[in-house]
């Protein structure tokens, strides 16, 4: 056999086989050899995004310091200050309040379960905290026009922590002691287990005095049967009999998907009563397709899509009077012996939860509060017996870290975490019960798409692809954790980065963002 005749038989094969794999994995052989056809680095255009008030003050941090670092241009690999790609400075804004507001007002002004005007080219990115789920992302993804099925990229950005929120009836006070490294330590407040917190929303627990004498029969650790919590009331015992009354989110909301992913793992089983409820998305009355009746339903049932500003009958909830968490906490500012859940950023940003002159806050060990954010049962830390604060600082008036930095996340039984991509859907994700540092934490996602020409108001080149090309450089910088990165900015905003592997995951997503062609995960930048 000559070398020629050898050289070309190879060749034969090797075409042959090449052949087979494209018939038989046209995805897969496709998504090797594509490139994104974004413009270059920082050459898009001024975008803006919209949604969740769980991740809105860090966004709206990170749309000043993609630009710029204390007024001194970012000099990010990743970053668009006039120093990278193009050099040029597209901006970014982020839009929380009003209609903007909530995960709800991003999933729905992307298609899901929703009849409104779509806003992709408005709002070519935006944020939720609770990840659609495979209904939800079909319901996005039919509005496509062409492309490639898997269409959405549900792209994790951070995490952080819910905080329970507290006020008190009129003249009553906190107390709890709880052991640090083995000292007593007095607390100006009250520690909350996990079966106070879900039987307030369940409407189990009605008054103060109930929760106190569950929490005397219910605590863990040196808690547990101690009756070390205690409220101090000018009018005596009456006041304990006032009844508590539970705050939740007026829209649509991914704080809430987490907060109840968290009361789901406390019940898991019981059917409980939820009320009757008929929710409005763009002007027209809807409940998954109709009103929904009185219902048993699990906290699982109720926690995400349509579903998700449901709440047991018997808890005679109140809805915060504005969008987003800072409704709630407004409300339970306003409201005395009300109990309420919010991000913790929020929470502190908004003071009465950390302002000694309002009553909240911590100034001196011991001194008690009528409204405070509450520690929360139960933690494997060694230094703290039972308990654990959603900040690294306590109830104090500075801005730290959300105690999530060690956070072990799950999915539903037999499934894997973290999903294999981004295209996959991660609604399932939650905080596992018992955790290192603090239980109620949270992923927070942007959503963004893989090819944004096939969507409406993204099809025009000129328009859709430089938006579509800032969107990923944001994103891309936003998960950087180099100096001045994205990833690098948390720090002592309330939130903490997302650990290693979900970054992987998430940069992965991003760089399969592009315009007709989608980019390939790993590929290296255009600059």
């Amino acid at each position: 056999m000559t070398f020629h005749f050898r050289r070309s038989l190879i060749l034969a094969c090797t075409l042959a086989v090449t052949a087979l794999v494209a018939v038989m994995a046209p995805g897969m052989a496709s998504a090797a050899a594509q490139k994104s056809d974004l413009d270059k680095q920082c050459e898009g255009s001024n975008i803006k995004g919209h949604g969740s008030t769980f991740q809105a003050p860090i966004l709206v941090k990170w749309a000043v310091d993609f630009n710029e670092v204390e007024k001194v241009k970012n000099k990010n690999v990743k970053a668009c200050g006039g120093t990278q790609g193009a050099k040029r400075e597209p901006k970014v804004e982020f839009l929380h309040e009003g209609s903007n507001a909530g995960s709800g007002a991003c999933l729905h002004g992307w298609g899901a379960e929703s009849t409104e005007k779509l806003k992709y080219e408005e709002f070519p990115f935006c944020g939720t905290d609770e990840a659609p789920n495979p209904e939800q992302k079909k319901e996005i993804e039919k509005n496509k026009t062409g492309g490639e099925s898997d269409a959405l990229e549900t792209i994790p950005v951070l995490q952080g922590a819910v905080a329970v929120i507290v006020h008190l009836p009129e003249g009553c006070l906190a107390s709890s002691e709880i052991k640090i490294k083995g000292v007593t330590t007095k607390l100006g407040r009250l520690v909350l287990d996990r079966s106070s917190i879900e039987g307030v929303y369940k409407g189990s627990i009605e008054t103060w005095k109930q929760l106190l004498e569950n929490q005397e029969k219910e605590g863990t650790g040196t808690n547990k049967g101690a009756g070390k919590d205690k409220l101090s009331c000018t009018g005596g015992e009456p006041e304990e009999k006032d009844k508590i009354q539970p705050v939740v989110r007026l829209d649509h909301s991914g704080t809430t998907h987490i907060f109840k992913s968290f009361l789901e793992q406390v019940n898991p089983t019981e059917d409980i009563p939820m009320e009757e409820y008929e929710e409005e998305i763009g002007g027209k009355k809807t409940g998954c397709g109709a009103t929904l009746k009185e219902k048993s339903e699990k906290w699982s049932e109720v926690s995400e899509a349509c579903q998700n500003q449901r709440w047991p009958t018997k808890a005679h909830i109140e809805r915060g009077t504005e969008s987003g968490n800072p409704g709630v906490v407004k409300r339970v500012n306003e409201v005395a012996s009300s109990m309420g859940y919010a991000d913790l950023a929020v929470a502190r940003e908004l003071g009465d939860f950390s302002n000694p002159a309002d009553g909240g806050g911590e100034e001196a060990t011991g001194e008690q509060h009528h409204k405070f954010w509450a520690e929360v049962e139960d933690t494997k830390t060694p230094e703290v017996t039972g308990w654990s604060d959603p900040s690294s600082d306590g109830d104090v008036k500075e801005p730290a870290n959300s105690r999530c930095k060690t956070t072990k996340y799950t999915e539903e039984s037999g499934k894997k975490f973290p999903p294999e991509n981004t295209r996959d859907p991660w609604n399932e994700a939650k905080a596992e019960l018992v955790e290192k540092e603090y239980s109620i934490c949270g992923l927070t996602y942007d959503l963004a798409l893989r090819q944004y020409a096939f969507f409406p108001g993204t099809s025009v080149e000129s328009v859709g692809k430089p938006e579509a090309t800032t969107v990923h450089d944001f994103l891309l910088w936003a998960l950087n954790t180099a100096k001045d990165g994205g990833g690098s900015l948390e720090k002592g905003t309330d939130y903490e980065k997302l650990s290693s592997s979900i970054i992987k995951k998430a940069t992965e997503g991003v760089e399969e963002l592009g315009w007709e062609k989608p980019g390939e995960a790993g590929a290296k930048e255009k600059t």
